[in-house]
């Protein structure tokens, strides 16, 4: 634990200048090498041992690059992490395959609904769901995977020992009863608004596609996106109304040529994993029950 916290919390080195030095050097070697070479980057011992205190009292773990134990589907993406912390089950995460079900913060009662209701179908075909523990579309995710009893992943921008949104606490226990949170973050670390975007290319690069629920023009969403196709993953995204703001994002992506999404198996088919037939009538009630309460 020592030397991850240290080498994640080492200033003026960069993420590729520290996978350089652990294909080569196991991580205490790398420490030392860095105490050598850039001493000026060396945390403070006392802060060292605050993170150290944290990560035990939550019983977090950690995954360093280069090691057995690094999840394989990172090791190729564009800037893997060095470090990953993490609170759960990781590695019945990554024994299944995984689909990132993602959207706007701010979203509709029928964003949520759709939300909710494809990842409780995904889970019915043995996928897991990966997501970012936002508010709206994310959250949502996460709970229809929790209804159905399945195993999800919170990819946070901060360190685990803080959770943020703050109102999420309970729901980031139920994550780890049965799945995973996960930061490349050091514990102690505060989110900011620059870390959501570096940590988006974590919850697309743990999918093997990424599903967008409800998105506007300009959403962050749209970052996760693009580290999906940086990544090779395929787009996904629900169709909106045409003249809903919250729905131009995914409007754009389907007339760009992302896959559209109606039910489940329209993920599932084109990414050669099986899908649960009853899983198409459940979401086209959960669609025609959010339409008729809309237009009554």
């Amino acid at each position: 634990m020592n030397s991850a916290i240290l080498l994640s919390s080492w200033e003026k080195v960069s993420r590729e200048d520290l996978r350089r030095l652990l294909r080569n050097h196991t991580p205490a070697e790398a420490v030392e090498l860095l105490k050598v070479e850039i001493t000026s980057g060396m945390p403070d011992t006392e802060e060292i041992e605050r993170k150290t205190e944290s990560a035990s009292a939550q019983c977090m773990k950690t995954v360093i690059y280069g090691s057995e134990d690094y999840p394989d589907i990172l090791v190729n993406i564009p800037d893997p992490p060095v470090v990953l912390f993490y609170r759960g089950n990781l590695d019945k995460f990554i024994s299944m395959p995984a689909i990132a079900v993602i959207g706007s913060r701010r979203c509709t009662t029928y964003g949520r609904k759709v939300a909710r209701s494809l990842s409780r179908d995904f889970v019915r075909s043995g996928v897991a769901v990966v997501s970012g523990l936002a508010r709206g579309i994310d959250s949502e995710a996460h709970r229809g995977v929790i209804e159905a009893g399945g195993v999800t992943m919170a990819v946070l921008g901060n360190g685990l020992d803080i959770c943020y949104p703050p109102e999420h606490d309970r729901l980031s226990e139920k994550i780890i009863e049965k799945g995973v949170i996960l930061s490349e973050y050091p514990p102690g670390t505060e989110p900011a608004r620059y870390r959501f975007p570096e940590r988006n290319r974590l919850i697309s690069g743990f999918s093997k596609g990424v599903v967008v629920v409800e998105a506007g023009k300009r959403s962050g969403t749209m970052i996760t996106v693009n580290t999906a196709l940086d990544q090779g993953r395929d787009v996904f995204a629900v169709p909106g109304e045409v003249t809903g703001a919250l729905s131009m994002g995914t409007n754009m992506l389907l007339r760009d040529g992302a896959g559209v999404v109606i039910t489940a198996a329209d993920v599932l088919e084109p990414l050669g994993l099986a899908h649960d037939p009853e899983s198409i009538i459940s979401f086209l009630f959960c669609c025609n029950k959010s339409i008729i309460s809309k237009s009554a």
